[in-house]
Order: structure tokens, then sequence, then C-alpha cells
């Protein structure tokens, strides 16, 4: 557990604030919900649309990929941008809830 501390620590993985998002996100889940409900929450495809629009709008409007020095958007990156950034934010929130889960019983 401390090497995987010290990796997210290491590879700036801790700065991006969709892994924040998403640890904010799990530890209201285990606060707030029994284990069977965070189920129930991931099973929702609500929860999938509402992830994917806060990723959408952080990649679009803050975090875009330009085209060398210039001021031109890459499209395609910005578009694999957003994707790696819903996924890290889901992954950070399930990973989250269940350690927090954990934690709490």
């Amino acid at each position: 557990m401390i090497k995987g501390i010290i990796a997210l620590f290491s590879s700036g993985t801790i700065l991006n604030p969709m892994v924040w998002l998403g640890v904010l996100g799990g530890l209201f889940l285990s606060y707030r919900l029994g284990l069977e409900k965070i189920y129930d929450v991931f099973k929702d495809y609500n929860f999938y649309l509402i992830s994917f629009c806060v990723a959408f709008v952080y990649t679009f409007a803050f975090n875009q990929v330009y085209k060398g020095y210039s001021n031109v958007i890459d499209w395609m990156g910005t578009v694999k941008r957003f994707f790696g950034h819903w996924w890290m934010l889901m992954l950070s929130t399930f990973l989250a809830a269940i350690f927090f889960t954990t934690l709490i019983f």
C-alpha cells in the first residue's frame, strides 16, 4: 500500500483534478450510502452520464490539447484526453468508494 501511495505522488497522478474529484466522490458515496446502494449507483447510467459531462466540461473548457506551439486545437488529442479524464474519474471514484467503505466497516 505504501508503494502505491508513493507511486501516486511520484507520477503526479495525485495532482490531477479528476482524481481529486473521484476521491471526494468515493468518500461521499461511502459515507452516505451502504455497500448495496453503492453498487446500485454504479449500475445506474445517470451516474456515468454525469461523470461523462463533468469530464467533458473540464477537458474542453480548461485542458485542451494544442498542435505544436500554435493556438490551433488538436481535436483528436483533446478527445483522447477527454476519454482519459473520464476513465480516470470513474476509476478513482470506484476505487475510493471501495477503499473508504472497507475503512468505515
